[in-house]
């Protein structure tokens, strides 16, 4: 449980939510008082998630009749380094049986109701992506705020079939009538046992819709040589705002014709000495006289 200042790494193991645990034994071996097991311990969290772990234990039966443990050996499975590379006809298997299983998911769905979708999409999930191993990086095409990353067995499988109080905004992808998946690959990129694909996934509905969505998957080849999706993203593709109209040509102004300017002076010398000055200005049509 933590809360030791002197163990100062320990988290507490008993308190990451666990739901279920199971025992499977390979072996146990009795002596008087004593028996010894070996085998795996299985444990599922309140999310799904499931942990696989190896374990011995050895229990004392005491003078009281009481079972104790004295000793206790828990280590995660070995997982040797693969060696299977990836070839790209898998890859393109592994894509194809996505796409066939969400018709299944759909078609079960409308034969034989929610439960036996439900269950499909389960088995389905614990087949294709890798949650056994830790968090898939998975990004649904219709998820948003806080839920829109599905890095859970318990979130995905929310996704595809609703069904669970904690995604109240989960109708359930696959239940949406598909019968046909297409997948337009862009670019494969193989390193070793993962996979990079990038491209488009087109799916049909039982009414003949047409939905375009844009898909990149990261597959891992595990060392039983299962191949399994390790990330997964998934979008609607982006539609560019239209252009604004452009802005009608500003209307030709009528402009009146300037008039000439004209000035014309004239003057008169009397016979004594008076002056007289004539002026006639014309501008733009208005007419002054000055005398």
């Amino acid at each position: 449980v933590g809360g030791n200042p002197k163990y100062p790494n320990d988290g507490g193991f008993a308190l990451k939510g666990w739901r279920k645990c199971e025992v499977d034994n390979a072996a146990i071996y009795i002596n008087g008082n004593t028996g010894t097991t070996v085998g795996n311990v299985i444990l599922t969290d309140k999310d799904g998630n499931v942990t696989v772990v190896d374990k011995t234990w050895t229990f004392l039966k005491d003078a009281d009749g009481k079972m104790r443990i004295m000793a206790h050996h828990s280590s995660l499975p070995y997982l040797p380094a693969s060696t299977s590379v990836l070839s790209e006809d898998e890859v393109l298997a592994a894509q194809k049986g996505w796409g066939d299983a969400l018709v299944d998911i759909a078609t079960t769905f409308d034969t034989k109701g929610l439960p036996a979708a439900k269950k499909l999409a389960g088995e389905i999930i614990d087949a294709a992506y890798a949650y056994q191993y830790g968090p898939v990086l998975f990004k649904p095409t219709l998820a948003t705020g806080d839920q829109t990353f599905r890095t859970t067995r318990e979130g995905a499988l929310a996704y595809f079939v609703g069904d669970d109080a904690k995604y109240p905004n989960d109708g359930g992808f696959a239940l949406k009538g598909w019968r046909d998946v297409k997948i337009e690959n862009s670019a494969v990129r193989i390193d070793g046992n993962t996979a990079q694909t990038m491209g488009w996934v087109i799916i049909t509905d039982k009414d003949g819709n047409v939905t375009k969505v844009d898909k990149t998957w990261t597959f891992f080849k595990d060392a039983e040589g299962a191949v399994r999706i390790v990330s997964h993203h998934s979008s609607l593709p982006y539609t560019p705002a239209p252009a604004p109209a452009a802005a009608p040509a500003p209307a030709a102004v009528a402009s009146a014709p300037s008039a000439p300017v004209a000035q014309t002076i004239t003057t008169t010398i009397a016979v004594e000495t008076s002056v007289a000055f004539g002026a006639g200005l014309v501008v733009g049509g208005l007419v002054g006289h000055f005398w």
